[in-house]
């Protein structure tokens, strides 16, 4: 006589085996990888089928995981998701064709831990997940989502009894953007840049040809880059109870750069610095232009060999200011709020409200001049930061006092927006979350620790190594006997 699990065993066979018609149709899309306790799939107008590993999964086909199992399964794009327990998610399309990158799921009750492939990374607006209160809009990203209904997320959160912590590693966002713009995180892929979208330290930002931005920072610094600007994010920490800790210095590269600084620079002016490849900046409650012709270092730098000598820096001192706009290259500066302080070679120079000045490198004085030159003058019509109207809920954040229903969203890393059916519409950055119910989306301002310390495990660590030692819920060095399964 057959055991359960024998007979388990062989119906999944049988079930794996079998190809509809409409399976044809619909087309594979995915397979599923690793499974634990029961899995079904159901293709529209099909009768569900028992799955397991190794098993095809196609567009139109809703999945189920049981009460004490879970499943990861990939994508045709590179896609890997965990499906939680009790889960139902459906793949509505994915479509790889050239032109019309496409993927549209449906996560009806349950949860998963995701890392999106291509699609998300090649066409930003093309990989959604829908709910019954939100659509969730993925951007090259690892991310969480918890379906929670009446009191279980709340449950859980209690039992973990674990305070919640911030995670946020956002410093600023896209306030505004004309054509085209990108960010590059230390030792990560270009990243293309959307209105909403986080920045963070270490980004190094770009404008296209005849593109702008306009970046809001937490402190409520904003900054103005024109086309074909860059700018480096070096450090960023703004904690508005703990003044002595804020900090901010930046690296301008190229192009031209408007700043007008907010609270870290009226808290605290040492800790705000501009890095240019001129001078450095330090702030006193500033607004100011930066523009750069040529890389910012004259020429005529590369033509003195005594450049790093005492008589060098004599005849920079002497002579560069008198050739510096006829040389064509160098660095124009102009205050237009407050004042900033320029920390040359020879020491800092103050430059005031009204002023402009032009710096040809580190080692010249700054020669004063009434204004940037007209050519330069409008940075090809990047506006004044101060002038651009800021959403004021950039960086709104809700503190929760207990786990309501709703869709719960979290990101490891990359970009999501939530656009809930109330009609607001929500970004998250790298360790941020947010939660979309029947009257209300917003940002959070912590990552509840029911999925903080979610045990079903994150897609990138289900090995073929880790598979024999996780038991149903993603813990390792399960017990044989506690293997439970029910067939539904």
């Amino acid at each position: 006589m057959k055991t359960l699990r024998q007979l388990m065993i062989a119906v999944l066979a049988a079930s794996a085996s079998f190809t509809s018609l409409a399976a044809v149709e619909a087309g594979e899309v995915g397979e599923v990888i690793f499974s634990r306790g029961v899995l079904t799939g159901q293709i529209d107008g099909e009768q569900p089928r028992l799955i397991g590993k190794g098993v095809n999964l196609h567009n139109r086909e809703t999945l189920n995981t049981g009460s004490r199992g879970f499943a990861l399964i990939k994508l045709d794009d590179g896609t890997r998701m965990t499906l939680r327990p009790n889960t139902t998610f459906k793949i509505e399309d994915l479509n790889l064709d050239s032109g019309s990158e496409n993927v549209l799921l449906s996560l009806f009750r349950g949860g998963l831990r995701a890392i999106t492939g291509i699609i998300s990374k090649s066409s930003p607006n093309a990989f959604r997940i829908n709910t019954s209160v939100a659509t969730i809009g993925i951007r090259g990203t690892e991310f969480d989502m918890r379906i929670c209904e009446n009191t279980e997320c709340d449950d859980e959160e209690k039992a973990i009894g674990k305070p919640a912590q911030r995670d946020s590693r956002v410093v600023g966002r896209i306030a505004l953007l004309k054509g085209k713009a990108s960010a590059t995180e230390d030792g990560k892929d270009s990243r293309k840049l959307n209105v909403g979208d986080a920045v963070y330290e270490r980004d190094q930002i770009q404008t296209g040809i005849k593109s702008f931005t306009v970046i809001a920072f937490n402190d409520k610094t904003r900054i103005t880059m024109s086309p074909k600007s860059a700018f480096r994010i070096e450090e960023h920490e703004f904690k508005p109870d703990q003044p002595d800790e804020n900090n901010s210095f930046l690296s301008f590269l190229q192009g031209g750069l408007r700043l007008v600084t907010g609270a870290i620079g009226r808290l605290n002016q040492k800790a705000f610095r501009v890095a240019t490849p001129t001078a450095t900046i330090g702030i006193r409650g500033t607004g100011f232009d930066l523009v750069c012709e040529g890389a910012c270092v004259g020429s005529s730098a590369m033509m003195d060999p005594a450049s790093d000598t005492l008589l060098g820096h004599l005849l920079s001192f002497f002579l560069r200011p008198a050739y510096a706009l006829a040389d064509g290259n160098g660095m124009y500066v102009k205050v237009w709020s407050g004042a900033i302080e320029l920390q040359l070679g020879d020491g800092p120079v103050l430059l005031e409200n009204g002023r402009t000045a032009y710096l040809t490198n580190a080692f010249s004085q700054p020669l004063f001049i009434p204004d940037i030159p007209a050519r330069l003058r409008t940075l090809e019509g990047a506006p004044r930061p101060d002038r651009v109207e800021v959403q004021e809920d950039l960086f709104t954040e809700v503190n929760l006092d207990s786990i309501e229903p709703g869709v719960y969203t979290n990101v490891r890393s990359g970009e999501v927006t939530i656009e809930g059916v109330d009609g607001n519409i929500i970004n998250l950055g790298a360790g941020e979350a947010g939660v979309a119910g029947k009257e209300t989306t917003v940002r959070l301002a912590f990552v509840p620790s029911f999925q903080k310390f979610d045990p079903i495990p994150d897609p990138a660590k289900i090995t073929v190594q880790s598979e024999k030692l996780m038991n149903l819920f993603g813990e390792k060095g399960a017990d044989k006997e506690a293997f439970e399964c029910t067939v539904q």
